[in-house]
């Protein structure tokens, strides 16, 4: 990953949601609620090499997520937002190796807690980066009597706890554009006050359920190839998920070979992280 910046800037004021939450949801996401103690310890052996926020705390990379850590912290509006869905204009830029290290690496604060959800039920991955079980997850919940509680899943590192996607259904954009999806939103973010939420996203071009997750969160964090992705393609996204949700755009596998910074003392090393997803 190379430059993080801020894109666009976010609005100042958000609409209130006021959807209640059904009297099932609010039984199962409580402040006692037990998380699923899946990892207790941590494990480095256990993580996909792209976590780079836990595994290469040093890296240059792993410094460049703490920059939009910070500005995802301390935006220039002064309200952080606490539900953050990230996504991509296509599929292959690095969605997820984004949303993971994201999450840990605000997890890696002082204070924050941090829910990252797998909310992409075509082709569900976050379990995978973490080397975890994920036999049932939102997929489950959404379709049948499965409560959330039984679904969180602690992967070892401390303050994150992971929603798994489960088995993808054949309706995915029914079941993220439902009801029931809506409600879990509203009462986790409003139980949660403390809590970061981050969202895996897949791309609202060619998902239905993405832009209905859009029109939800707080604020959107845009995945781009850098040097790959086409301006149409990026300008069509933005006209659907709308320009005041933007709250910043990364640039995935940015070469620094082509840049000023190539060659620059330790920024020189980032070569070898080029390519990751």
């Amino acid at each position: 990953m190379g430059k993080v910046f801020d894109a666009l800037e976010k609005s100042n004021k958000k609409k209130d949601t006021k959807t209640v939450a059904s009297d099932e949801i609010q039984s199962q996401i409580r402040e006692d609620v037990v998380w699923n103690e899946s990892v207790s310890q941590f494990d480095r052996n256990r993580f996909d090499k792209s976590l780079v926020s836990i595994l290469e705390p040093h890296s240059f990379e792993s410094e460049q997520f703490k920059i939009l850590r910070a500005n995802v912290l301390f935006p220039t509006s002064g309200q952080p937002p606490r539900m953050i869905m990230v996504t991509s204009a296509v599929p292959g830029e690095g969605k997820s190796f984004i949303a993971s290290n994201l999450a840990i690496s605000i997890a890696q604060n002082i204070d924050e807690h941090v829910l990252l959800m797998d909310c992409d039920l075509r082709l569900p991955s976050i379990h995978n980066r973490f080397n975890i079980e994920a036999k049932i997850g939102l997929s489950d919940y959404l379709t049948g009597d499965v409560s959330l509680s039984s679904l969180l899943v602690k992967v070892g590192v401390d303050k994150l706890s992971i929603l798994p996607g489960g088995k993808p259904p054949e309706n995915p954009a029914e079941l993220l554009s439902s009801e029931k999806m809506a409600q879990l939103l509203e009462e986790v973010k409003k139980r949660y006050e403390d809590r970061y939420i981050i969202i895996d996203s897949a791309p609202p071009q060619l998902t239905a359920e993405s832009s209905a997750l859009a029109r939800q969160v707080d604020g959107i964090i845009l995945v781009i190839n850098y040097g790959k992705t086409k301006r149409e393609l990026i300008a069509d996204l933005i006209e659907i998920i709308g320009k005041e949700k933007i709250i910043g755009i990364v640039f995935n596998r940015f070469n620094l070979r082509s840049s000023s910074y190539y060659g620059y003392g330790k920024y020189s090393n980032y070569g070898k992280y080029y390519g990751r997803k």
